[in-house]
C-alpha cells in the first residue's frame, strides 16, 4: 500500500487511563507499522476529566503529561498535538507546526466523534468517521434531529464533513439489525489490535481468575422505538450466580459508583462471590493494564443490554486484547458469532446455564482455547489487517 500522511483524533489525554489508552493507541501505533506517516491530536474542546490532586478542575496537566508520555514510547514524541479548550493553548506541536501537517495530509481518522471541526481539518481530503459505539452514536444523532433547529443543523454539518463511515456494529444494515443508518452508507470494521504487544506466551499458572474491566452504568437508559434500552447493570443481573454455580474465582475491575443503587448491586455481587477490584494501579496505564490482561486466566464479559438489543454485531476491543494474549473470552452475543469464530477461544454465553458450561470448557480444555484465542486475534483484530482493509477504501 502507497504510503499515506494520516491524522489520527482521539481521547487518550482526556481518559488517561489503561484501557482508553490502549483503545485510541493501537490507531496510529498500528498505522505506524505500517510504515504510514501518522500523526495524533486531540482537539476535543471538552474540559479535563482527570487531575491530579491539588489541580484546578479545569487543568489539563495530567492529561497532557500522561499523553506525552504514551507518545514518547510509542516513538511519536514529536508527533502529537492537544488543544486545551480551557487555556486555548496546544501542547505539543505547534500550533504553526500543526496546521502544516494538516496541510499536506491525506487522511483524518476521527475514532469516537472526539474531533471537532476547523478548516485545517476539514481541508484535508479524505475525512473518516469511526463510530465505536454503535447504536448509542445513532440514537444521539437521532435525538438531535427530533430537537430541530441549530442542534440538528450542527450535528447534520458535523457528520456530513466525513467522507467515509465506519462502525464496530458488524451487523448493520441487516434485517434484524436495529441500529438506524439514517443517509449515511456505514461500513464495518473492527478494533486495530497491533498483536506484537500483547502476543505473549501464556503464564503457567495465572495471578487472576476470570477477569474483566467494566463500568455498571456509564450512563442513564434512554427510550427509542417506545422501548427501554439499557446497560451492563441490565445484563449482569443473569449471571449473578455464576461464582457459585461454576466454582470459579471471578475478579471483576469496576470503578465504585456513589449511587445506593449501584453500592447495592455491588454489595449483592461480592455477597455471591464476585470479587470487586478497585482500578487503583491495576489499570492505571497502558502498562497496568496489559499487566492485568495478560495475568488473568480468561475474561468473562457481559455486554450492555443496547448492544444485544440492537443485534449490533459489536464486539470489545478489551475482549480483543485478551484474545491477542491467548486469554479466552466468554462474552454474549449480539450477532459477532455470524462475523467471527465462537466456540472455540471466544465462546458465547446467554444465561446462567449456558456461562457456567462455557467455564467449565474452558477450564477443562484451556490450552486449546488459548491457542485458538490467539488465533483468532490475528486472524480477525490483528492492526495490520483491520487498518489496511479500513485505508482500500481511501480513493
Amino acid at each position: 500500500m502507497e504510503k499515506m500522511k494520516i491524522v489520527v483524533g482521539g481521547f487518550i489525554g482526556l481518559f488517561p487511563t489503561g484501557g482508553a489508552t490502549w483503545d485510541y493507541l493501537q490507531y496510529p501505533l498500528g498505522l505506524k507499522l505500517l510504515g504510514h506517516d501518522v500523526y495524533y491530536i486531540e482537539d476535543t474542546q471538552l474540559y479535563p476529566v482527570y487531575q491530579a490532586s491539588g489541580d484546578s478542575w479545569d487543568d489539563c496537566t495530567f492529561g497532557v503529561e500522561y499523553l506525552k508520555k504514551a507518545m514518547a514510547e510509542i516513538g511519536m514524541e514529536d508527533r502529537w498535538a492537544y488543544r486545551d479548550v480551557a487555556t486555548g493553548k496546544t501542547f505539543g506541536m505547534s500550533e504553526t507546526r500543526l496546521k502544516e501537517v494538516c496541510k499536506t495530509a491525506d487522511v483524518f481518522i476521527n475514532v469516537s466523534s472526539s474531533t471537532v471541526w476547523r478548516d485545517e481539518y476539514r481541508k484535508i481530503p479524505v475525512k473518516i468517521l469511526i463510530d465505536t459505539d454503535p447504536m448509542f452514536t445513532q440514537y444521539q444523532y437521532h435525538l438531535k434531529m427530533e430537537a430541530g433547529g441549530s442542534e440538528a443543523e450542527y450535528s447534520r454539518v458535523y457528520m456530513q464533513e466525513h467522507d467515509l463511515f465506519f462502525t464496530f456494529g458488524l451487523n448493520i444494515g441487516q434485517p434484524d439489525c436495529r441500529i438506524p443508518q439514517f443517509d449515511y452508507n456505514w461500513l464495518t470494521t473492527k478494533k486495530p489490535i497491533c498483536v506484537d504487544f500483547w502476543d505473549q506466551p501464556v503464564a503457567k499458572q495465572s495471578s487472576f481468575g476470570f477477569t474483566s474491566i467494566m463500568n455498571w452504568t456509564e450512563r442513564p437508559d434512554f427510550i427509542y422505538d417506545n422501548e427501554t434500552w439499557g446497560q451492563k447493570n441490565k445484563e449482569f443481573r443473569k449471571f449473578f450466580e455464576l461464582p457459585t454455580a461454576s466454582k470459579r474465582k471471578f475478579e471483576i475491575i469496576i470503578n465504585r459508583p456513589k449511587d445506593a443503587e449501584t453500592v447495592q448491586s455491588m454489595n449483592s455481587l461480592t455477597a455471591r462471590g464476585w470479587d470487586i477490584l478497585s482500578p487503583g494501579n491495576l489499570i492505571a496505564d497502558k502498562d497496568n493494564y496489559r499487566d492485568f490482561v495478560q495475568s488473568s486466566f480468561a475474561e468473562f464479559s457481559v455486554t450492555k443490554e443496547t448492544y444485544i438489543k440492537s443485534n449490533s454485531g459489536w464486539f470489545s476491543g478489551r475482549s480483543a486484547v485478551y484474545l491477542a494474549s491467548g486469554r479466552p473470552v466468554l462474552t454474549q452475543d449480539t450477532k459477532w458469532s455470524r462475523y467471527m469464530p465462537a466456540g472455540e477461544g471466544v465462546l458465547a454465553i446467554s444465561d446462567l446455564e449456558t456461562a457456567s458450561q462455557a467455564v467449565a470448557e474452558v477450564t477443562g480444555n484451556y490450552e486449546k482455547h488459548s491457542k485458538a484465542a490467539r488465533d483468532i486475534a490475528h486472524e480477525y483484530f490483528d492492526s495490520g489487517k483491520v487498518l489496511s482493509d479500513m485505508l482500500a477504501h481511501v480513493n
